[in-house]
């Protein structure tokens, strides 16, 4: 019987603890310094070997990232889609599969074009991560952005300042550049003494490493210190955040309508006793369909000329379109005289939540929400004229994809509203993924965002990044929170989107071209 050797197995060794390391870098563990160095064991794994064996290593890399980070995703497929724990697991195991392939594809393409030399690496890994993790993320029908590299550093406000001109996908570029930067001077100096000039590529990579990041700090701390003066100078608005804390069986069950409406009236009317100019409650808070349920719609009229407020309010609605009923996920803006004066409409469904993927292939697979068939589509980034300013709203996933939130804000939105229903997640890291998240859509457009969701986490993201008022998990709450919308003038990202990213495929290519003709000429 043969035994995998060490000298074999320690590169799988090393893949997997990069994987570890990426894991730990994101909510709820928040060691996001881990970021920095956490690409360099798969670096030294991949060395002296195939393109097709580094492939092999950054999918290893991958799966231990992917199936640690996106575990929670077993606690909703078991406990709110009802599939057997085993296709569970397999589910789960498909889509870490296909994210690892990007990683794969990422080391292989490293190999292969830049193979032991350390200025083309340097040069191609971190725009050509970039890119893959771009194509990954797009705003299409299955792009996927969680877990993306940039989102570790939510926390490191400095770092994520430039994101008003790169997007998410500029601190993902600085994160492959640092680590590519201390892996090849350190493999520079290690192997100085079979090529001299070696150790003057390492001198000169280290010196390029350090430099980009001290101005990236440099420029992101001005950013930052701009950003919270711009802020501090403008008018701030009140807004009051409702957090009922429903449970899922409850929700669409009538035996508890009566008393989810209590709960989201009861703490609607506390909040207004401390004036806020604005109330918001979350995903699909009305357990009916507004505007088709006539007493329940009264209700929600009553309550807003009670308060005297304008709410905004997530609400199931359907229409017949070309002789077929369509069902819409909606947020609804009542005025404080209790008239709708705006409906947003969802436009970018959640997998296995509100639309089946290959249902002829995940045949055995239904929608979490199991109430009616797949979800219709918004068509536009709706803005909602509310509190002498302009919200722009998004609905749950909607707000983990860059280019459509930007979109509110290119139409004239100076402020977001996410509301969200985050209880399928139970209490595990994603409902903290996804507020994380929020706070680098909040960096790319200068905008404050504020957010209610169903069981937490419900706060406000500011301008600069940073998180305040949140909520805890599964308690019912309210929050009264300050927010200061923004000013007319939006940034390089909000006008123009991913540019940063359109570059990184350029260089990639360019790179890749240059680096082979380079090798033919030899």
């Amino acid at each position: 019987m043969n035994y995998l050797t060490y000298k074999e197995i320690k590169p799988l060794l090393l893949s997997a603890l990069s994987g570890l390391l990426l894991t730990l870098t994101f909510p709820e563990y928040n060691l996001e310094i881990f970021a920095w160095i956490a690409w360099i064991p798969l670096f030294l794994a991949m060395e002296n070997t195939t393109p097709q064996r580094a492939a092999l290593l950054g999918f290893v890399t991958g799966m231990v990232f992917y199936n640690w980070g996106l575990s929670w995703i077993n606690n909703t497929l078991i406990n709110y889609g009802n599939l057997h724990w085993v296709l569970s697991f397999a589910v789960l195991g498909l889509l870490s599969a296909f994210l690892s392939f990007f990683i794969a594809l990422f080391c292989y393409f490293l190999r292969r074009v830049c193979g032991e030399n350390s200025i083309q690496f340097f040069l191609l890994a971190p725009v050509l991560w970039t890119s893959l993790e771009y194509l990954r993320s797009t705003h299409s029908e299955y792009g996927f952005s969680w877990l993306g590299l940039g989102y570790s550093q939510f926390q490191t406000l400095p770092v994520i300042q430039l994101a008003e001109w790169t997007g998410v996908y500029g601190i993902s570029w600085l994160i492959l550049l640092v680590n590519s930067g201390l892996y090849l001077s350190w493999r520079c100096w290690r192997e100085q003494k079979q090529n001299p000039f070696e150790l003057k590529d390492g001198w000169r990579i280290l010196s390029v490493t350090l430099f980009v990041f001290s101005l990236w700090l440099v420029y992101g701390t001005q950013f930052l210190k701009e950003t919270l003066s711009s802020a501090t100078d403008r008018p701030h608005i009140k807004v009051g955040l409702v957090q009922g804390n429903v449970e899922q069986f409850m929700k669409w069950n009538p035996i508890y309508q009566n008393q989810v409406i209590e709960k989201y009236k009861d703490l609607t009317l506390k909040a207004a006793k401390e004036s806020p100019a604005l109330i918001i409650w979350p995903e699909t808070a009305t357990p009916f369909y507004f505007e088709e349920s006539k007493t329940e719609t009264e209700m929600m009229r009553n309550l807003a000329r009670e308060i005297k407020l304008p709410i905004i309010f997530g609400s199931p609605h359907r229409e017949k379109i070309n002789g077929e009923q369509v069902y819409f996920n909606s947020a609804y803006l009542l005025s404080s005289s209790g008239e709708t004066l705006s409906r947003y409409d969802k436009s970018h469904l959640v997998p296995f939540g509100e639309f089946v993927p290959f249902r002829k292939i995940l045949f055995f697979i239904e929608k979490l929400v199991v109430m009616i068939g797949d979800f219709g589509r918004g068509t536009e980034a709706t803005v909602m004229e509310t509190a002498g300013n302009k919200a722009g709203v998004s609905i749950c996933y909607e707000m983990i994809f860059p280019d459509l939130i930007r979109q509110a804000v290119k139409n004239g939105a100076n402020f977001l509203v996410n509301i969200t229903n985050d209880a399928w997640f139970g209490k595990s890291a994603a409902s903290y993924q996804h507020m994380s998240m929020g706070a680098l859509r909040a960096v790319e457009n200068r905008v404050p965002i504020i957010r209610a969701a169903n069981t937490g986490i419900s706060g406000t993201i500011e301008a600069t990044g940073k998180l305040r008022d949140e909520t805890d998990l599964f308690v019912k709450d309210f929050r009264i929170t300050l927010i200061a919308p923004a000013s007319e003038k939006k940034t390089f990202y909000s006008l123009n989107g991913d540019v940063f990213s359109w570059i990184c495929l350029l260089a990639t290519g360019l790179i890749a071209i240059a680096a082979r003709r380079g090798k033919n000429e030899l």
